[in-house]
């Protein structure tokens, strides 16, 4: 009797292992987080160092033969996000917890769109806020980034020191410091301590 109580408890505990849990994405435990998602579904291109620390990056992928629509459905299929911006000037973004998936048009191939995946500490250290005029509200980015008035802060920072301040990818040219940077990775999935995954 004992030891059929011992397998029933043994057995209880196992499947309550097997369970669904939950990522820091809000999911299961068994689905691949947004990173993941991109990397496995898109190529693989480019890295961008910030500016204020080069082992903090975002990480750059094309989606061939894909509109921004079409990306941006893809991923919020996958997980949803917790805010998505309007589009507009052929950019749009998804908002993660701790993590920004940007989306904007090649100007190589209009066919094609590409995607940044940046942790909230790579855009709130180098983005202007320019880039996200009509897209998502001052009051908004400083709720995501946790800074107060990080729009006027940034504003100054970057009229200050405009080739410390993102554009980003297709626009900034040469004019961003870590712009231009080798790509430190292939194909691999795995996500580093400064990557995108790796939130603040």
């Amino acid at each position: 009797m004992k030891k059929s109580l011992a397998v029933l408890i043994l057995a209880m505990v196992t499947l309550a292992g097997c369970g669904p849990g939950i990522d820091s994405g809000g999911g299961s435990i068994f689905k691949e987080s947004v990173v993941d998602f991109i990397n496995n579904n898109y190529t693989f291109t480019d890295t961008v160092a910030s500016a204020e620390d080069n082992s903090n990056y975002s990480e750059i992928y094309i989606a061939e033969n894909q509109s921004i629509d079409e990306v941006a459905q893809a991923i919020q299929n996958h997980q949803e996000p917790v805010r998505v911006s309007e589009k507009k000037d052929n950019k749009q973004v998804l908002v993660y917890d701790q993590m920004f998936v940007i989306m904007t048009a090649d100007e190589q191939n209009g066919a094609n769109t590409m995607i940044e995946v940046a942790n909230d500490q790579f855009v709130q250290n180098n983005y202007s806020p320019d880039f996200f005029d009509g897209l998502l509200l001052l009051w908004v980015l400083d709720e995501v980034l946790d800074v107060d008035d990080w729009g006027k802060k940034q504003r100054l920072k970057c009229s200050n020191n405009p080739a410390l301040c993102y554009g980003g990818y297709s626009s900034s040219g040469g004019a961003f410091k870590g712009y231009n940077k080798s790509p430190i990775r292939g194909g691999s999935s795995s996500v580093r301590g400064g990557g995108p995954g790796a939130g603040k």
